[in-house]
């Protein structure tokens, strides 16, 4: 029986509410029992899993989601296996390179960085295969998991932490953040064997389609870096100019503020992703271009939606809690969920310039904003403090989201010819 489309979206949309709800418990337990210095540590760790997929990942995953389209999991499987290959050999040495860095630095704890290391695998290859279902119209399933990895376990954690002391650190959190992982990837297991791709796995690894995408990636990678780069690298610069606890306070609201985009990005831009390329590949530009302002019409209206709930509950929150020190940051709380929002239209333009083809204009904009968002943010900080990293990053996010509209115009006329795909 086939699930309608609107089903699948509430179901994804409730899904990442969820999510969204016990982030939400996880970034306020973090700051009101483990303190500042801890959520420092916790949005440097985000940033390490959130970087490690795009620095090894070789631009790779832009390929294979669009590649998975219109396939049956078992044809998908080859293509994942081979992607997957690529992706273990990198970690691997990856790890070494760490190991080896680590024997002249001293300064952090080992059982920390262990853990940390261990979550970058785990999170690498869950987002190696995050993408894939996607591509596959498999969205409920990738959200599940997600749920499982990213939420799943914060309501034991810290219940855990409120009922008994000893299990409020970082290396307990950590922990149940690893084993969530572990155990969504046998769940991932369990759904695979149903699809009928465990024989497909065993076959040889085509290296020629290896070589033939990275001959092709190298854009892509630089883009990849650099859109990753564009979401953690302000918490790094925050840190070496304001010092943890104010890295800590930056990623409190920072995660309050990019859980909307996430929840926006994988309950309706990465969903949207099948239908943009088939309406594109079928050359009726008229409903590509529907297709887009449909979904633009819900990015708009769910992650403004968002916005609204998540600022009063936040302020609700830190009162009923106390945390007044918190409330003093409206300014730059405001600032980050409006970049969120705009962020989120930018996902859905990035997705477009996917389905076309236009491949070296998403890997440039991108680009340009890692070096434009350094910039605006090192001069902010520097400058203004914390508000000035606010009034950077929305900065940046503006000029962004015009650049991929700009870039978008001339394929939504309805005077384009449309074959006019193509790398730009």
């Amino acid at each position: 029986m086939r699930i309608p489309r609107k089903l699948i979206a509430l179901t994804n949309v409730l899904i990442r509410s969820a999510t969204l709800g016990l982030r939400f418990l996880l970034s306020f337990y973090i700051i009101k029992y483990l303190g500042y210095d801890a959520a420092g540590v916790y949005g440097l760790t985000v940033g390490v899993t959130g970087i490690t997929p795009a620095l090894i990942g070789w631009g790779l995953n832009y390929f294979v989601a669009r590649e998975v389209v219109g396939m049956s999991p078992s044809q998908a499987a080859l293509r994942i296996r081979n992607r997957l290959f690529i992706t273990i050999v990198s970690l691997a040495l990856a790890t070494v390179a760490m190991i080896l860095f680590s024997l002249f630095t001293q300064r952090t704890s080992a059982t920390l960085v262990v853990l940390i290391a261990i979550l970058a695998w785990l999170e690498t290859i869950a987002l190696d295969l995050h993408l894939p279902l996607i591509g596959l119209g498999k969205a409920v399933e990738a959200n599940v998991l997600v749920f499982i990895r990213s939420a799943a376990w914060v309501p034991f954690i810290v219940g855990l932490g409120l009922a008994f002391p000893q299990f409020r650190s970082m290396e307990a959190l950590l922990s149940a953040w690893i084993i969530a992982d572990v155990l969504a990837l046998v769940l991932l297991g369990f759904m695979a064997r149903q699809w009928g791709v465990g024989g497909i796995l065993n076959s040889k690894i085509d290296f020629d389609w290896i070589v033939n995408r990275l001959r092709r990636s190298w854009h892509i990678y630089i883009s990849d870096v650099s859109l990753v780069g564009l979401m953690y690298l302000d918490r790094y610069i925050v840190g070496i100019f304001l010092g943890l606890s104010a890295t800590g306070i930056y990623t409190f609201f920072w995660s309050l503020s990019n859980s909307l985009q996430t929840l926006v990005s994988t309950a309706v831009v990465q969903t949207a992703l099948p239908t943009l390329v088939k309406a594109f590949s079928s050359e009726d530009r008229y409903a590509w271009k529907n297709a887009i302002t449909i979904e633009f019409y819900k990015v708009i209206s769910i992650s403004v939606g968002m916005a609204l709930v998540i600022f009063a509950a936040s302020e609700v929150a830190l009162r009923y809690m106390s945390m007044q020190g918190l409330s003093e940051h409206h300014g730059l709380f405001l600032l980050l969920l409006a970049a969120s929002v705009l962020r989120a239209c930018s996902d859905l333009g990035n997705v477009a310039m996917l389905s076309t083809q236009k491949d070296t204009s998403y890997a440039a904009i991108n680009i340009i904003g890692v070096f434009l968002s350094t910039a605006m943010t090192c001069l902010g900080v520097a400058f203004y403090g914390l508000s000035g990293a606010g009034v950077a990053i929305f900065t940046t996010a503006v000029i962004l989201l015009m650049m991929r509209i700009w870039l978008l115009s001339g394929l939504l006329r309805p005077a384009a010819s449309p074959g006019s795909g193509g790398n730009a």
